[in-house]
């Protein structure tokens, strides 16, 4: 099983957010931080549609399908872990993560707020850990937050 986790911003309830290529987050602030799961091995069959020739058009879109964590008794418990790597390891951050109650395949995170931009997570990659029961699924998901940082000087 191959999972991806997007970004969600601008949360409100399970009905009403918008998805994003990337978390930003100002580094001494505190943030709530949403994600959603997908299974990158179950994408949605589009339904072919016959063309004019006969011949049917492959070239629809198909996406993944959202993935609801901890479903059926041997994907118990659900634990979910959030990790901002860092070359310093001082500097790494582990979090656990909520599922949302409504919506299975929905988590979020608190970032505390930082007293500095020098202890807060740098930014970029993010990687997840997902344990269901006895299983376990890590991946890591590119650039996935921008942090600006304040005072950064000028010339």
């Amino acid at each position: 099983m191959r999972l991806t986790s997007v970004p969600l911003i601008n949360f409100s309830t399970i009905n009403d957010f918008q998805s994003s290529s990337q978390w930003t987050i100002r580094s001494t602030d505190p943030n709530q931080l949403y994600f959603q799961l997908f299974d990158l091995d179950n994408v949605s069959q589009p339904p072919y549609v016959p063309m004019n020739s006969g011949f049917f058009n492959a070239a629809i879109q198909t996406s993944p399908q959202r993935y609801i964590a901890g479903v059926g008794v041997s994907n118990q418990p659900v634990v979910m872990t959030v990790t901002f790597p860092s070359l310093d390891p001082t500097k790494t951050f582990t979090f656990t993560a909520v599922q949302d109650p409504n919506d299975g395949s929905v988590f979020s995170i608190i970032l505390p707020g930082y007293s500095s931009a020098a202890v807060a997570p740098a930014g970029g990659n993010v990687m997840f850990s997902l344990t269901q029961g006895t299983k376990v699924v890590t991946w890591t998901v590119i650039n996935m937050v921008a942090v600006e940082m304040l005072n950064q000087g000028s010339c």
